[in-house]
């Protein structure tokens, strides 16, 4: 249907003024701050602080200090002894006063120099360069000196720097971050530390002069995450979130980086189908199914609306963070079923990095479904043509010779065997440079991808390029811009048909068949009279998917200097995407035999036309996005504040045109033009589509103390798939937390280093429904005839419904943190309960569907989800080694609670209370074994021996549809859960993730059901154990000439359940030691083996060949891959 839509439709559609507006207003609320804000500030010497006891370490006295102010504590390990004891005689006094009684009776003093306190030996406190904190007593070996500095270029106070091979030679940088460090034994290697910062390891040789960059590293509770428009501490973070970093995704070597996220970030289930290169997008839901309608979670990539998450080049990716309650509600009306954060890398060192990745994996399917052998094929054909009173189609001698398999007349083929590859190539590079120099932040990437298609004379080919480059320039001290530019490449290349069909044709073959005539390269006539060789190769033409996408930002910061804490943040944003697809189908050809004279003729195919046919369709898709924020920060005293306050404006459009020509005279020209003149052998087709949408919204944030956290959401958004009255929708979002650790009255618990409540509520949108559907609405078709010329018809499509609004989602969740023995233990729990309204679906008990009458989607509908998530950590080092074990488990159930569904026969039939999806079986009670049974029990009409048993659920004395039973179970698992580990040993690491899931099931009906020869091939579970006169105890049922039978109904003896437990991913590594990188001029090398999707340790498929991830008979199986790279850095 191609539509002409006018700009008036969109009363939201690039009308800025409205925004100007804002911006005006936004501009005053600016100055007046500028006449009455004054910043707040504090004399450390004079601070008070409190303490949980008076008999305290000098360890403890330290932590406290540095908590609540904001001075930093700087001191040697070697001079001051933190692990004594002292006792301070009042529970609150002055900074400088407990100073003065811990340090009375020892040789250590302090200064307080800027934002620090520095502890040292009262004769050697820090003069200049020449005078350290630690000195060496013999000057006679080498000496070197250097300075300390931070990404930023400021000195870094109290970094510890010491002989890795002597821990007691060492030093720590003064007030100005310089260092010196004499009588160095040759080859001497530096060891670099400093809380928060990375560890270095510098080999000093001839160097005299070594100047160092230190590096954040992020963790626990200083991690700062983020939570849209804005990051956070995570120690203040009010909400339930999950994160991982882009090292952690790396480990999965998956070419979709969906797939790489499974088990790393609690709630979030993700399954995957289907292997096939560049098609194997999984399923991705945040705590369950929430609704009837789109669950697709909102991807937002470096603070814009962006799709194809699962194509982004991994190596580009700094973290994911994933919101999971009322913080969603900033996003309103995209938000009910979760936000995805995605944050690219950044330029972070002063000094250019390089990074080079190559990554060689081999791939083969999970596993390979079994079908029936020759034998037992054959066997089956015979048992049931004299079952039916005909002679049996084969003779014992034949029956044999397809045991034997040697007999090239009389074949046992393994048709999936046949055609797949045992191991299939692909390849990941990636190239990197990223750094920061006056002012000047920069990263830059350019990756490549090619994974080929696993059937062997198959063209499938999949090649994706990906560029990325994100710059930031500081203009001024308080100006800064930056600008994001990334493309994508895909050119994808597919045989001309269907790839599960294809599937159909590998299961079906019977294995008695082969592909070529016995003793030639011949191919033979099969099902269809087609040949599967056809199908997977490019006789029978070609698909040729290309695209190209191109994604921009360019942004702005404006820190007010005369208004401390007081910014302007914005950014504009286009992106495009370009599809270009050209399906060129051949005419194939095999060789048939002459019936009479037994000789071998070439002749075209079954389904493949007579000539060549072309089809091309080209689309682009653009969106722009336009937003400006005002943020606020500033402290006083103890109280923290930060006001965020935007606007934003997205356009839309789409375009599609289609062109189709058939009979083409020759094969050698593959374009348009070349196809035929003739009206009848032409199609053409095309739309356009427009979409706007604008919003406003506001955050506040506070906190006393980092103790008594508060934040506040509202966002107002407007909609143009909703009628004027319903177009706009406030969605708010409140949570508080309560650092329970910090009080008082658990003073005494010093392993406590955090344990924080918190709860939200908030209110979610989702308006990703049909457009228009509150008007009437027209399409062409039902053409006529007048004066003798075709004439385009108008008929109604639709029945409008002018009060269609908002799907609502309130969601509400209670959360408890606790961190202890400095990340020994971490604990995170969350309940939730989310509340669905407003869902669009039909009022079936009114107007049920057999009455051929359709009414008009209403928001009537109403779904519950509730959960609960666990999430349990523990990272420790013994000398050399470290180790980190991280699980999490989520249960997450839905029931539909209203849906006003037509009265079922039984009540327990009904869908309402039941999980979506829920859906309707008999249940089977095995096979009934001789007539004598099915005479005693009801059945359906025709049931004969070996047929499927069925409960009388009812108790009528009848089998029928009433006795069709609701099974809670869907193929959305309740539980997902995973654990995961990491070891390092000196130069050698190794991880390992565990995944898994329960309470799911998957039906294997359709084709699977069916046991006849008729069809084709059939499963070998299916034919393991069937029901024969000479079996009449078996677990499966007779076969059949038939397709559809009593034994193919709907029924639980095709639902399997699909739990599982799988060794997800496993990689080892080693990186070449320092003193070797730096020799060879580069930082660092390592290299590893990585296998992905490894082994299903438990599930209920095994035996059948099927993945327990799957939900279909015909499928491109799901990937195990075995993986050898290099990560170079220099």
């Amino acid at each position: 249907m191609e539509k002409n839509i006018s700009p008036s439709r969109f009363p939201l559609k690039s009308d800025f003024k409205g925004f100007i507006k804002i911006m005006k207003t936004c501009l005053l609320f600016l100055f007046a701050f500028t006449f009455h804000i004054m910043a707040f500030n504090s004399n450390a010497q004079d601070a008070i602080i409190e303490l949980k006891a008076n008999t305290i370490t000098v360890s403890q006295l330290i932590t406290e200090i540095e908590k609540q102010t904001d001075y930093f504590v700087v001191y040697s390990n070697r001079e001051v002894d933190t692990s004594r004891t002292v006792y301070l005689k009042n529970r609150s006094n002055k900074v400088s006063e407990y100073l003065n009684q811990a340090f009375s009776d020892t040789d250590i003093g302090y200064d307080f120099e800027k934002n620090y306190i520095v502890l040292s030996k009262k004769a050697e406190k820090p003069i200049s360069i020449t005078t350290n904190l630690v000195r060496t007593t013999q000057q006679q070996g080498k000496t070197v000196r250097g300075s300390v500095t931070d990404v930023n270029g400021d000195p870094v106070i109290g970094v510890t720097i010491v002989v890795k091979d002597n821990p007691s030679q060492g030093t720590v940088t003064d007030m100005d971050g310089n260092f010196i460090l004499s009588n160095l034994p040759e080859n001497a290697v530096l060891q670099i530390t400093y809380v928060g910062m990375k560890q270095q390891e510098i080999l000093v040789e001839n160097k005299t002069i070594i100047d160092v960059v230190m590096i954040e590293e992020t963790i626990g509770l200083e991690e700062v995450v983020a939570i849209g428009y804005g990051t956070q501490k995570r120690v203040t973070l009010t909400g339930a979130i999950a994160t991982t970093r882009g090292d952690e995704i790396l480990k999965s070597k998956s070419p979709n980086v969906l797939n790489s996220l499974v088990g790393k970030l609690p709630g979030v289930i993700i399954n995957t189908i289907s292997g096939e290169p560049g098609r194997d997008n999984p399923s991705f839901l945040i705590r369950g199914r929430n609704t009837t309608g789109n669950s697709n979670p909102l991807i937002i990539v470096d603070g814009v609306q962006r799709d194809d998450l699962g194509l982004i080049n991994p190596s580009d990716i700094e973290d994911i963070t994933v919101l999971k309650d009322a913080t969603a509600a900033i996003y309103g009306a995209r938000s009910a079923n979760g936000v995805v954060l995605v944050t690219t890398k950044r330029g972070k060192e002063s000094v250019p990095i390089f990074n080079f990745s190559y990554n060689q994996g081999f791939s083969q399917p999970t596993r390979n479904i079994k079908m029936a052998d020759a034998y037992t094929f054959a066997k089956v054909y015979n048992e049931t043509e004299i079952a039916e009173g005909r002679d049996p189609r084969y003779t014992n001698e034949e029956l044999n010779k397809f045991r034997e398999g040697t007999d090239p007349n009389y074949p046992n083929t393994d048709w999936f065997s046949f055609i797949t590859k045992k191991f299939t190539p692909q390849h990941r590079t990636n190239l990197s440079a990223s750094g920061v120099t006056k002012g000047l932040s920069y990263y830059f990437s350019i990756g490549e991808l090619t994974q080929n298609g696993h059937f062997n004379f198959g063209i499938t080919k999949v090649k994706q390029y990906n560029l990325r480059t994100n710059v930031e320039v500081q203009v001024t001290d308080f100006f800064k811009v930056g600008l994001n530019v990334s493309g994508r490449l895909n050119n994808n290349e597919y045989p001309s048909g269907d790839t599960n069909d294809f599937y159909s044709h590998i299961y079906l073959y019977p294995p008695t068949e082969s592909p070529y005539w016995p003793g030639t390269k011949y191919l033979k006539p099969l099902r269809d009279s087609e040949n599967i060789i056809n199908r997977v190769s490019g006789n029978s033409g070609y698909n040729n998917q290309k695209n190209k996408k191109i994604e921009t930002t360019l942004n702005y910061s404006l820190y007010i200097p005369w208004v401390k804490g007081l910014s302007v943040e914005g950014s504009a944003n286009w992106d495009g995407s370009f599809n270009f697809q050209k399906v060129f189908n051949l005419p194939t050809y095999v060789y048939y035999k002459d019936s009479s004279t037994g000789e071998l003729f070439e002749a075209r195919s079954g389904r493949q036309s007579n000539q060549a046919t072309l089809g091309e369709t080209f689309s682009q898709f653009t969106r722009f996005t336009i937003n400006t924020r005002i943020n606020y920060e500033q402290s006083f005293g103890n109280h923290n504040i930060n006001f965020l306050l935007g606007a934003e404006q997205m356009e839309e459009n789409y375009n599609f045109l289609y062109g189709y020509r058939s009979n083409f005279p020759s094969t050698a020209l593959s374009v348009i033009d070349a196809g035929s003149n003739d009206k009848n052998h032409q199609s053409n087709s095309g739309n356009a589509t427009q979409f706007s949408r604008l919003n406003y919204f506001g955050r506040m944030t506070y906190d006393y103390k980092s103790k008594y956290l508060a934040q506040l959401i509202l966002r107002y958004d407007g909609s143009p798939n909703f009628p004027e009255t319903k177009r706009w929708g406030a969605f708010p979002g409140i949570s508080v937390g309560w650092r329970i650790s910090e009080e008082p009255f658990l003073n005494d618990l010093y392993f406590l280093d955090n344990l924080k409540l918190r709860a939200s509520y908030g209110k979610m949108g989702n308006d990703n429904v049909a457009a228009f559907q509150y008007l009437m609405t027209y399409s062409y078709g039902n053409n006529y005839v007048l004066d003798n010329k075709d004439v385009t018809g108008l008929i109604q499509s639709g029945t409008p419904n002018p009060n269609i609004t908002w799907e609502v989602a309130e969601t509400s969740n209670i959360g408890f943190e606790s961190l202890m023995w400095q990340g020994l233990l971490n604990i995170e729990l969350d309940l939730f309960k989310t509340k669905r309204s407003n869902i669009l679906t039909k009022r079936s008990a009114i107007v049920p569907s057999y009455t051929g009458l359709v009414l008009p989607d209403e928001n009537i509908g109403i779904v519950e989800n509730k959960g609960i998530e666990l999430q349990l950590s523990h990272m420790n080092s013994i000398n050399e080694f470290k180790y980190s074990i991280n699980g999490n488990f989520s249960f997450a159930r839905n029931k539909v609670v209203f849906s006003d569904e037509a009265p079922a026969a039984e009540d327990y039939q009904l869908a309402t209370g039941r999980p979506i999806g829920s859906s309707l079986y008999y249940k089977s009670l095995g096979i009934f074994s001789s007539q004598n049974e099915i005479d005693s029990y009801p059945h359906l009409p025709g049931t004969r021996p070996g047929d499927i048993k069925y409960e009388d659920v009812n108790k009528d004395g009848e089998i029928n549809s009433r006795d069709m039973i609701r099974i809670n179970e869907t193929n959305t698992p309740e539980i997902v859960y995973s654990l995961n580990t990491t070891f390092n040993y000196r130069n050698f690491d190794l991880s390992v993730l565990f995944q898994g899931q329960a309470n799911a099931n998957v039906y294997l009906g359709s084709y699977f059901t069916v046991m006849s020869y008729s069809l084709g091939n059939f499963s070998h579970i299916r034919a393991r154990d069937y029901w024969s006169p000479d079996n009449t105890n078996a677990t499966m049922p007779r076969p059949s000439l038939e397709l559809w039978n009593n034994n193919t109904q709907v029924s639980t003896h095709y639902l399997f359940n699909s739990d599982f437990l799988r060794l997800k991913n496993l990689e080892f590594g080693y990186s070449l030691p320092q003193k070797l990188s730096q020799k060879l001029g580069i930082n660092n090398l390592r290299l590893y083996v990585n296998g992905n999707n490894i082994l299903l340790i438990y599930d209920h498929f095994r035996g059948t060949g099927f993945d327990p991830e799957t939900n279909r008979y015909w499928f491109y199986p799901q990937q195990r891959t075995y993986n050898f790279g290099i990560d170079l850095t220099f």
